[in-house]
């Protein structure tokens, strides 16, 4: 959501959390965070431009369905979090 966000990131930036399990997306029409927005109450929101979420990790156990329960991490900026992401990705491999 910056004025230089032409194209999705590149492979530097993908690669500050680099777990298999990791999806990044590049949501140029806004659709998941539009669903995040939904599914999160205000207060959980940290980055927001315009009303839209951008620049944030969430993380859901893997067995999850979408839209039916609340992610185990919410957070961001990304570059700010990954530290507690790498955490918690540890922690639900251990919990496997």
């Amino acid at each position: 959501m910056l004025p230089t966000d032409w194209s999705k990131p590149s492979g530097m930036v993908q690669a500050r959390i680099s777990d298999p399990r990791v999806v990044q997306f590049w949501d140029k029409e806004h659709l998941v965070a539009k669903e995040l927005q939904q599914q999160l109450s205000s207060a959980q929101i940290c980055c927001q431009r315009n009303g839209i979420i951008w620049d944030v990790a969430v993380l859901y156990p893997g067995d999850m369905q979408w839209g039916s329960s609340a992610p185990v991490f919410f957070g961001g900026a990304v570059l700010d979090v990954a530290d507690d992401v790498r955490q918690h990705l540890s922690a639900m491999n251990s919990n496997r």
